[in-house]
């Protein structure tokens, strides 16, 4: 089974924020969680993981299903 990738590398790679850095400021801000827990820019998200992520108004409830 997979390590998994970093969660601000996912969220930059999925196009989610532009940049990494804006994702791990994101993440260290506490918009965004991992299956309902806060996360830290190091944490590794899986296949099959919920990823919640909140960008001013929009709000997205996104299910990992590849890296």
């Amino acid at each position: 089974m997979s390590e998994g990738a970093r969660i601000d590398s996912w969220l930059w790679a999925a196009r989610f924020f532009k940049t990494r850095s804006l994702a791990k400021q994101a993440i260290e801000g506490g918009k965004v969680q991992v299956d309902g827990a806060k996360a830290k820019p190091s944490k590794a998200v899986q296949p099959g993981q919920t990823v919640t992520i909140t960008k001013g108004t929009e709000h997205f409830e996104v299910i990992v299903r590849d890296l």
